[in-house]
């Protein structure tokens, strides 16, 4: 059985099928991550919130009514509700994050300037509130390169051309960088 070698740590995968497998995988998720990120987010994201808000509402409901029917109308309101405030508390979070970031990026920089830091935390906040679509976009652009390369890696590693696949990866995976972020930044919004 063969296996895979990658940066000195062998894993058996089940032999070449297994890391074309995987490979092949990689790829896809790579694709669909870089061409879709943003689409595949607000999904997500509105899945979870309202999974968290379909179980609070049917937790307060139970407990309350010990009943099923009136828990299950509770657990779909709390759903409908949960998924509307997680997406918008996310999109919140993540902008007051990169602005968190930035502002203590500016206090290393100027440590005698505490307002400046204040100010950079406002203005940043507030851009990457305004643009957190677009950094959705980029960043899950970017991931989808990655996973897109690491799977052009698994399945060159397996060939002949194994000394050219982490030139391959890089390659690969910038390639899937550049046109999903093309794709989503200003194709699919047109």
């Amino acid at each position: 059985m063969d296996a895979l070698q990658i940066g000195g740590i062998t894993s058996n995968l089940g032999g070449s099928t297994g890391a074309f497998i995987l490979g092949i995988i990689l790829l896809a998720v790579g694709l669909v991550l870089a061409f879709f990120g943003e689409d595949l987010w607000s999904a997500a994201l509105a899945v979870i919130g309202g999974l968290i808000g379909g179980l609070i509402g049917f937790a307060i409901g139970y407990a309350i009514f010990h009943d099923w029917l009136i828990p299950i109308v509770l657990g779909i309101i709390f759903a409908i509700i949960g998924s509307v405030l997680f997406a918008w508390m996310v999109k919140a979070a993540l902008a007051l994050l990169i602005g968190v970031i930035a502002a203590g990026i500016a206090f290393l920089v100027l440590p005698d300037w505490f307002v400046i830091a204040i100010a950079v935390f406002a203005v940043v906040f507030i851009l990457a509130y305004f643009f957190m679509e677009k950094i959705i976009e980029f960043l899950t652009a970017f991931a989808g390169g990655v996973i897109a390369g690491a799977g052009a890696f698994v399945l060159v590693a397996q060939t002949a051309w194994s000394p050219i696949a982490p030139w391959v990866a890089i390659g690969i995976g910038g390639l899937v960088f550049i046109l999903g972020a093309i794709y989503q930044l200003v194709i699919e919004k047109n």
